[in-house]
């Protein structure tokens, strides 16, 4: 399974700075490698997307990502709030 990042996901990425966030995200990119199903399909504009919900400190975060036959690629990740702009 081949994973891309847009643009957008790569800068978000690369501004982490605390090391749990880090590892956080990098677990949820494995576990949606193993299972590209198991992200909620979302609906209207999004309808491509997918949302893998994930935690950081107790704090909720979101994986955003588009499944495609043998690829996937990450949009965006964080909080529900800010995650759809």
């Amino acid at each position: 399974m081949k994973i891309h990042e847009t643009t957008k996901f790569n800068k978000l990425r690369t501004r982490l700075k605390e090391k749990t966030e880090k590892e956080a995200l990098k677990e949820a990119i494995i576990e949606v490698a193993k299972d590209p199903q198991s992200g909620k399909k979302l609906k209207g504009d999004f309808a491509l997307l997918r949302s893998f919900k994930y935690t950081v400190k107790g704090q909720a975060r979101r994986l955003i990502y588009k499944w495609e036959k043998n690829s996937i690629i990450l949009f965006s990740f964080g909080p529900r709030e800010s995650i759809y702009k």
